[in-house]
């Protein structure tokens, strides 16, 4: 995975990297003294403790082999040698667990999960977003958990909450975005729709909702109740993306449907196909836009020329970049959007960043997603103060499995 090669200025994009901005990459201290735990699968819950692993938090991702992470149990491609590590390689662990430490825990075994609560008893946050009721069939729960960690703010961020008839159900984003009633709006004007199987829109979504929250907590709970615990319903927060058509059916009365690439006030947004392969351009069209300015000779014209053209005639456009353009494109670049990190079992990942700039300054990624247990000795034995000979003795009782 080698990093993305310099950028060409992209027409109706940025031309130069120095006049545009004066961010860098550096290390953000804002929450050095907090320790966060987390039991997360997936994206949309590990996303959310990345985000505070790179604003300075100690960030430990509690796993077992007994319930991988979605991520890490990919299978293997065809082109990946005999002895590839994929339980360390796939794209989507990295942009949800950069920056962490794992620690292999075994909470189906009486020593791994004494470890567990032990853990918690030295967590600010704790992260979890398996299906409600996990935590009671091994014996626990949130309640017992705050009781013994008063000062412990909990995020529980299931898909469809801690409560009602849904709550055990798995979800994952194609099922949230669909009950959310996104995929609804999406599709062509004559009622089809196509919906958003592709995108994990709530994954993302509900990421940065839960890390809002947590910090809401953090700095909104009084002095003498600093504990809580937060129910995010991951659907629920997606359904916030429709905000505009929820409006527009209580004004109208009419549930709003897929229109295509109409918007609310008529204008058409179409895609244009250029000179070259697979080359477009995406321009608001008004309903006067006179016949034949479009089709004329666009498939003569190289999408710069394209976009030139329509500009000067006040349209708005853009022209639609593919993946490898938005790697490569001087605007992105120069927000420090991607991050390259060594990898000792890979060679290198690449990840995008944590999308704000702060101070003039982009969070930086300290480390890609942490091999799968490989804290596990540092934590149990510094965090918890465990000695050798006892670190010994939990190992060859299941611990660490």
């Amino acid at each position: 995975m080698s990093p993305p090669a310099t950028g060409k200025p992209i027409p109706g994009r940025v031309k130069s990297v120095p006049e545009l901005s004066k961010s860098g990459l550096g290390s953000i201290d804002w929450f050095e003294d907090l320790i966060v735990v987390e039991a997360t699968i997936g994206l949309s819950a590990p996303l959310t403790g990345r985000v505070f692993a790179e604003l300075g938090a100690e960030v430990i991702k509690v796993e077992s082999e007994h319930k991988l992470d979605v991520n890490r149990n990919r299978l293997p491609r065809e082109s990946d040698p005999p002895d590839f590590p994929n339980r360390e390689s796939f794209s989507l662990l990295h942009e949800g667990n950069s920056s962490k430490k794992s620690v292999r825990l075994n909470l189906k075994s009486e020593v791994g999960l004494e470890l567990f609560v032990r853990l918690l008893k030295h967590a600010d946050v704790f992260i979890q977003n398996f299906v409600p009721g996990w935590l009671e069939r091994l014996g626990l729960s949130i309640e017992a958990l705050m009781k013994a960690n008063p000062d412990l703010i909990v995020l529980s961020a299931a898909g469809y909450g801690q409560e009602g008839p849904l709550r055990t159900q798995r979800s994952y984003a194609p099922v949230m975005t669909s009950l959310a009633g996104f995929d609804g709006l999406v599709g062509y004007s004559d009622g089809n729709v196509v919906g958003t199987m592709a995108l994990a829109l709530a994954d993302l979504h509900s990421a940065y909702y839960g890390a809002y929250l947590v910090m809401a907590a953090l700095s909104g709970l009084p002095e003498d109740r600093r504990g809580c615990h937060i129910d995010l319903s991951q659907i629920e927060a997606t359904t916030t993306l429709v905000g505009e058509a929820m409006i527009e059916w209580q004004r109208t009365g009419t549930a709003p449907g897929p229109r295509g690439n109409r918007g609310p006030k008529g204008i058409e947004w179409r895609l244009i196909r250029c000179q070259g392969e697979d080359s477009w351009v995406a321009a608001a069209l008004p309903e006067n836009t006179p016949e034949g300015l479009i089709e004329e000779d666009q498939l003569l014209q190289s999408r710069e020329a394209l976009v030139e053209r329509l500009q000067a005639l006040g349209i708005e456009c853009i022209p639609v970049l593919s993946i490898e353009e938005v790697r490569t494109d001087l605007d992105f670049a120069a927000h420090g959007l991607f991050q390259q990190m060594p990898h000792p079992l890979i060679g290198s990942v690449s990840t995008t960043g944590i999308p704000w700039h702060l101070d003039d300054v982009v969070p930086k990624a300290t480390g890609p997603a942490p091999i799968f247990g490989a804290h596990t000795r540092e934590v149990i034995t510094g965090l918890l103060g465990v000695s050798d000979l006892d670190y010994a003795t939990y190992k060859s009782l299941g611990a660490f499995e």
